[in-house]
């Protein structure tokens, strides 16, 4: 095998991907014929590795580096022995490749000479298709596990503090679903990605012991509106996400937006709480009404403050997970942002009239990476929440 890979050295040229000199790692290089591929990765210091193949979008071979953050501009990689494309994913190299590979061999190459880098070498070689599935289950398996175990040390970070040792409720609620299909385009339809993208965030919030996750919906049923407001408050939520994708008159518009509640909206609350007897915890009778009125005027006031912390928290993660609206934070008057006492946001993730959000949404990756940074914002805004409370 390194007989033939120093042989298509002469064969094909290598390329580089300079990184970001603030990354630790700055360089790869790949060379090969698609059979038989070698990838170089350089790093400042020894680099502390795992590989995975996955399946999930394509084949794929993930090379976690430590979890480290990405500071540098975007990777322009262009199709190369066997590789089609090449991502930095949250500390994670991900190769696309244009067919079924399997690792033969990975070296660590301490500096030498006139190379003061650390490298990390991988050499792959092309397998049946019913090899590679058969390692990419099993590499999968693997993936989540470190997933799992990064948010739970991240979640005994000394940094989180919980507030009286209640668990935070979170309410995932994907839009439509059933007989209302919501909007459909380019081959995807809105409430099968939502609700695959919510699942997805159930997963990754109930490695965090701090978080209760609920659905409105787990299947394919159509909810009605009032059922799904009056699940997240019989269930006392503490934060209520609401997930859909949209769709515009024209189809260069693209990105993710997110919507609290408007001053038309505000103004309704009070009239469909009582339409829907949503009673607060002080409209017991042993309450004066003035009082009442009092504490109910501030509950409104602080779940409408909470939303909107929450929604200026989570467009910075969805940006950098992918494009946003350049108006990203708007104003609705949506009926399941309207419980006075659950602070609640509706994400729009993207336009399924464009061709790209269609492609991305609809991609188990697209939609990891979204709600990864829904994920972000969730843990920021608790943290944040049981500052205040430890405080007060």
């Amino acid at each position: 095998m390194l007989r033939v890979l120093r042989g298509l050295v002469s064969l094909f040229g290598l390329f580089l991907l300079c990184f970001s000199a603030y990354a630790d790692v700055h360089a790869v290089a790949v060379q090969g014929d698609g059979i038989n591929t070698r990838i170089v990765i350089s790093a400042d210091t020894e680099i502390n590795h795992d590989e995975f193949l996955n399946n999930d979008s394509g084949a794929a071979l993930i090379v976690d580096v430590g979890n480290k953050p990405w500071t540098g501009a975007a990777i322009n990689f262009s199709p190369r022995a066997g590789i089609r494309n090449l991502e930095w994913i949250d500390g994670q190299l991900v190769f696309w490749l244009d067919g079924p590979m399997m690792i033969s061999r990975a070296s660590d190459l301490p500096p030498y000479g006139r190379r003061a880098s650390h490298r990390l070498v991988i050499d792959l070689v092309s397998v049946s298709n019913v090899r590679y599935l058969r390692a990419a289950k099993r590499d999968t398996r693997r993936l989540e596990s470190l997933r799992s175990e990064r948010r739970l040390a991240s979640a005994d970070s000394p940094r989180r503090v919980e507030a009286g040792g209640r668990r935070y409720v979170v309410v995932i609620d994907p839009g439509h679903g059933g007989a209302d299909p919501g909007t459909s385009h380019h081959g995807a339809v809105e409430r099968t990605i939502v609700l695959e993208a919510a699942q997805k965030l159930e997963a990754m919030l109930a490695a965090n012991p701090l978080y209760d996750v609920r659905l409105t919906r787990s299947d394919d049923t159509f909810i009605e509106l009032e059922d799904r407001v009056k699940l997240a408050r019989d269930w006392e939520a503490d934060l209520f996400i609401s997930l859909h994708a949209d769709a515009a008159g024209t189809p260069e518009v693209h990105g993710a937006g997110v919507y609290t509640l408007s001053a038309k909206g505000q103004a309704r609350v009070d009239r469909t709480a009582r339409g829907q007897n949503w009673e607060l915890p002080f409209e017991t009778g042993e309450t004066p009404d003035e009082v009442a009125s009092i504490l109910g005027d501030f509950l409104k006031r602080e779940t409408q403050s909470n939303s909107e912390k929450f929604a200026s928290l989570l467009i910075p993660e969805l940006e950098r997970a992918g494009p946003i609206l350049r108006n990203t934070h708007r104003n609705e008057n949506f009926f399941v942002l309207l419980a006075p006492d659950v602070p609640a946001v509706l994400l729009e993730m993207g336009f399924l009239t464009n061709r790209t959000d269609a492609r991305r949404l609809s991609s188990a990756e697209g939609q990891r990476k979204a709600m990864s940074a829904v994920a972000n914002a969730i843990d920021v805004y608790f943290e944040q929440q049981a500052v205040l409370m430890a405080q007060n």
